[in-house]
C-alpha cells in the first residue's frame, strides 16, 4: 500500500531536495516524486500496512523543498486516504503530524470505525491564519510523520492501510498548496 502526497499550486517552479526517512521506514519503503510541471509532489508509502503481526505502522519523511525566488507556499487542505478491513468490535487509528517550513507541527488523527471493508477517507481544512506561509527567503521544508494502528487484540484478518492506487490522486494523503508572490 502507498501513501499519496499530492500538492496542487498554482505556479510553477517548485523543486525538491533529497528526501530523508526516519528509522521507522524500512529502506526503499518509500520514494518522492514531483510531477514534471511542478503541481504534484507525491511521498509514495510501500509498507503502511497494519495488521495482526504488525498492529502499528510508524513513518516520517523530511522533504526540501526549493521555491522559486520571490516565492512564498502555502498548505490549506489535507485529505487522507486509506483501506480498512475491522471487525465489528474493533477500530483502527490513524494520525499524521506534519510541519511546513518553521511552522508548529500540526496533528491530525482519527478512529476508523468497525465493522469496516472499505476505502476511508478524511479531510482537513486548514483556515486562513492558521499556518504561515513558508519561503521567501527562508528555507522550506515539509516533515510528515503517518501512523496506522489496530488494537493488540485485533483479529487475524482484520488490516488497515495509508494506501493510493499507484499514484491515483484519490488514494492516500493529498496536501493542497498553493503559490503566490512575496509580500515587499
Amino acid at each position: 500500500m502507498r501513501l499519496l502526497l499530492i500538492a496542487a499550486m498554482l505556479l510553477s517552479g517548485l523543486a525538491i531536495g533529497r528526501a530523508a526517512a526516519a528509522e521507522q521506514c524500512a529502506p526503499g519503503s518509500y520514494s518522492v516524486v514531483m510531477s514534471p510541471d511542478s503541481t504534484t509532489l507525491s511521498i509514495l508509502f510501500d509498507s503502511m500496512v497494519a495488521d495482526s503481526t504488525a498492529p502499528d505502522r510508524v513513518c516520517s519523511v523530511h522533504v526540501p523543498l526549493s521555491l522559486p525566488e520571490g516565492m512564498s507556499l502555502g498548505v490549506y487542505r489535507v485529505d487522507y486516504r486509506g483501506y480498512a478491513h475491522l471487525s465489528s468490535k474493533d477500530d483502527g487509528q490513524f494520525s499524521a503530524t506534519y510541519r511546513f517550513g518553521p511552522n508548529k507541527a500540526r496533528a491530525f488523527s482519527r478512529k476508523i470505525r468497525g465493522p469496516a471493508d472499505d476505502d476511508f477517507t478524511f479531510t482537513e481544512n486548514i483556515g486562513a491564519g492558521l499556518m504561515k506561509r513558508v519561503g521567501c527567503g527562508s528555507d522550506a521544508s515539509l516533515e510528515v510523520t503517518v501512523g496506522i494502528a489496530l488494537p493488540a487484540s485485533a483479529p487475524a484478518d482484520d488490516l488497515a492501510s495509508i494506501d493510493s492506487a499507484d499514484g491515483a490522486p484519490k488514494g492516500g494523503v493529498v496536501y493542497h498548496f498553493d503559490l503566490k508572490k512575496c509580500q515587499p
